[in-house]
């Protein structure tokens, strides 16, 4: 199994965080990793993804949901091609601190026959994605607090 696992510190709400990131429609505007997602945030149902990892190769998936806890958790998985090639099992939780913010943590492990070759093809781009939508959600959940709190 290998992971990628990126995270950073938002100076506003779990549910200000949470709301960015069930807002499927709107992630066209800020998020350059996953340019484009529909389907119902619900366990068990299927979602429609477009990815682009770092200005590079762009794909589509069609993750299975797997957990969605409210205000804490997205979990899914999905297959390239076919499955137990190269799966990867998505990750994006929410951490409540002590003082009202949040941790938040965007995290991928791969499993299958392929995965050591790919994650070594795939590793640098997909990182750096994560960091890019890791900065572009700080950025708009920081936003959306000091909108409110004005």
């Amino acid at each position: 199994m290998k992971r990628i696992c990126t995270t950073v510190d938002i100076e506003a709400s779990a549910k200000d965080v949470w709301e960015i990131l069930c807002d499927f429609k709107e992630y066209h505007n800020w998020n350059p990793f996953i340019t484009s997602i529909s389907g119902k945030l619900k366990a068990g149902e299927v979602l429609d993804a477009k990815f682009k990892a770092n200005n590079s190769f762009g794909f589509n998936l069609k993750p299975l949901v797997l957990n969605v806890e409210e205000n804490k958790e997205i979990r899914w998985k999905g297959h390239f091609i076919i499955k137990g090639i190269f799966d990867g099992e998505h990750m994006l939780r929410i951490e409540e601190k002590e003082n009202g913010n949040v941790h938040f943590i965007n995290c991928e492990k791969f499993t299958g026959v392929l995965a050591p070759v790919l994650m070594f093809l795939i590793k640098r781009d997909t990182e750096k994605g994560f960091i890019a939508m890791n900065e572009q959600l700080k950025k708009m959940a920081e936003k959306k607090k000091a909108d409110r709190d004005c």
